[in-house]
């Protein structure tokens, strides 16, 4: 076992010395077990700041995944507190933000950092990740492959989360698919685009289920079990008719369909519901969709209280004793 060391001065001393992560093995694979985040390309943050949800993601990478290092590529560096506990785990990695790709300009900050994920890991390969995916389970057992991504129901490949190895064709191809790329379609060249090529190349990469990285999606009407909220008869209802009003429209689209497996979800039980959760390799948080409503204001207090299915995730991966810790310091902090 070998201790997470902060850097000197730091504050988290007490939460490094909970934490006890295993040494790295030896084992030598194609896709290098180094982590990659992006955070702070515009100087507002697009109005979120590094907060107790993106510490998670820093420290469940750093748990579970015990890699080489976690890098966090940046421009405008993060500030407060929940920065100053995550900087300890973090190799920084100052970059430039891209305006343009395949002869085409860039305009949205969501698109730049489409495009800079590509890059980092075409020259560095690796295992990127959102800023807002909390890691269950290692993601070692798919490091032998040479790309990996997971489907995004009724979408594509989402590209929240990807593993290549360095020099990828698969990344390569993907961004010389860029050379149509439009500022405004939002999602054509960052889930589509990825779908379609895995689909006439399978051997440029491995392709993972929905549960293995996006389960559950936003849209599923059962999310709701995520933050502890009671799930209605009526709510089951409404979910089953939305899911079923959209099955036409998705049946028409050239994407991965899943209509049935919403409609078992509404019929399964939360414990069902966790074991699901539980083997997924890691949970998105669809930050652009569930910002306000629940992660803005998630703290270490929030998920000692709460008896939602996340919360039970954080204590298995992160342990009780760690969100005490944690808890002490944001009240101390006034978090």
């Amino acid at each position: 076992m070998r201790e997470v060391t902060p850097r000197r001065g730091s504050s988290v001393h007490d939460l490094s010395a909970a934490i006890q992560i295993p040494a790295a093995g030896g084992t030598v694979d194609r896709i290098p077990n180094r982590i990659h985040f992006i955070f702070g390309l515009q100087p507002d943050f697009g109005g979120k700041p590094f907060s107790f949800v993106h510490f998670l993601a820093v420290l469940s990478a750093t748990i579970v995944n015990q890699p080489k290092e976690v890098v966090l590529h940046y421009c405008y560096e993060p500030t407060g507190v929940w920065w100053e506990q995550a900087k300890p785990f973090v190799v920084l990695s100052r970059v430039a933000v891209p305006n343009s790709v395949e002869g085409r300009s860039i305009s949205h900050f969501a698109h730049k950092a489409d495009v800079l994920r590509l890059d980092i890991l075409h020259s560095e390969g690796g295992i990127y990740l959102d800023a807002d995916t909390f890691c269950i389970r290692s993601f070692s057992p798919l490091l032998a492959h040479p790309a990996v991504m997971g489907i995004e129901p009724n979408a594509g490949l989402c590209n929240a989360v990807v593993l290549a190895e360095r020099n990828s064709q698969f990344i390569r191809t993907w961004r010389i698919g860029y050379g149509d790329f439009s500022d405004h379609d939002w999602r054509s060249h960052s889930v589509r685009l990825p779908y379609f090529i895995a689909r006439e190349h399978p051997e440029l990469i491995h392709v993972e289920s929905e549960y293995s990285f996006f389960f559950p999606t936003y849209d599923d009407p059962m999310h709701t079990l995520l933050w502890g909220e009671e799930m209605r008869l009526t709510t089951r209802i409404v979910g089953m008719l939305r899911i079923l009003s959209n099955a036409l429209y998705y049946a028409r689209g050239d994407w991965p369909v899943r209509i049935f497996s919403y409609l078992w979800h509404l019929v399964s039980s939360s414990d069902w519901y966790y074991s699901r959760l539980r083997n997924s390799y890691c949970l998105h948080l669809w930050e652009s969709i569930w910002w306000d409503a629940h992660l803005k204001s998630l703290s270490p207090h929030s998920l000692r209280r709460s008896e939602g299915l996340f919360a039970r995730l954080v204590s298995d991966v992160v342990g009780n004793s760690v969100l005490d810790s944690l808890s002490a310091l944001s009240k101390s902090s006034a978090v």
